[in-house]
């Protein structure tokens, strides 16, 4: 526990300390930025048959950030996004007997376009470039204790969000939504140890990615709370990623409370 709560405080000093503009496009023109922090506490469920046959579950800790802002040729039907995140697992077989760490990270950039109607609501849908890497070590297994996840590929990206007050405090609900659907993956062969890739055996571990092979979706659900100079995100996030190639079989699954700030809001 000691080791979380030292997580959460450093996570908490960058949070604050990190300058930010809502994304509103003032009458001189500019077009500030919208930005949220946040950090991510819930159970992950990982399986790696490179590893083991078994699944692993535990818990699931994540700083993640992202980052809007209208384009500047079509600012009123274009936005830009950027998105971050690292996560780091901690998880024990069904018997708890042999324990499982994993750290990922993504980065995502995209161009969405956004349709404003019924008064409140509004859409966006368009493509973004995903990053996603990291390891799963298995501390009890000596010979190939690793498996390394690398991705890049493009995402169809979308959102839905409305608006609307409680008495004075205005709030905005949204559902946004990731499907990994073209990519290329790093996947060694069956039966094939990182020694031998390390000595010159590189056929075969670049594999094409579609919804068959390395299936996807990140999906966050939040509530945004406008308290004035600053916003609050609360929210729930499911992020699955699954990657199928010579016989092997990886699944990295996350469910995760999410709270976040929106700092300098306008």
């Amino acid at each position: 526990m000691s080791l979380l709560k030292s997580i959460l405080a450093v996570a908490l000093l960058i949070i604050c300390a990190l300058p930010c503009s809502a994304q509103v496009i003032t009458e001189s023109g500019e077009r500030p930025i919208t930005s949220v922090y946040s950090l991510e506490i819930g159970g992950a469920r990982d399986f790696s048959t490179y590893l083991s046959p078994l699944y692993y579950e535990g818990l699931d800790m994540a700083m993640s950030a992202s980052w809007t802002k209208a384009f500047q040729r079509w600012s009123e039907s274009c936005v830009m996004r950027f998105e971050s995140a690292i996560d780091l697992q901690r998880m024990l077989n069904p018997v708890g007997t042999a324990r499982m760490w994993g750290l990922t990270a993504r980065f995502n950039w995209g161009l969405l376009w956004r349709y404003r109607f019924l008064g409140d609501f509004q859409a966006t849908l368009g493509p973004m470039i995903d990053i996603y890497g990291g390891a799963m070590y298995l501390v009890r297994n000596g010979n190939n204790p690793v498996n390394a996840i690398a991705s890049a590929g493009l995402d169809i990206a979308g959102s839905l969000s409305y608006r609307f007050k409680i008495g004075r405090l205005p709030i905005e609900v949204a559902d946004e939504i990731r499907i990994p659907s073209v990519s290329a993956f790093f996947s060694p062969q069956y039966g094939e140890t990182y020694y031998e890739i390390y000595l010159g055996n590189h056929s075969g571990l670049a594999h094409c990615g579609w919804w068959g092979n390395a299936m996807g979706v990140d999906n966050l659900l939040s509530f945004k709370l406008n308290l004035g100079k600053t916003g609050l995100q609360l929210g729930y996030r499911f992020d699955l990623r699954t990657f199928k190639a010579s016989g092997l079989k990886t699944q990295l699954m996350r469910n995760a409370f999410v709270i976040g700030v929106i700092p300098n809001l306008k």
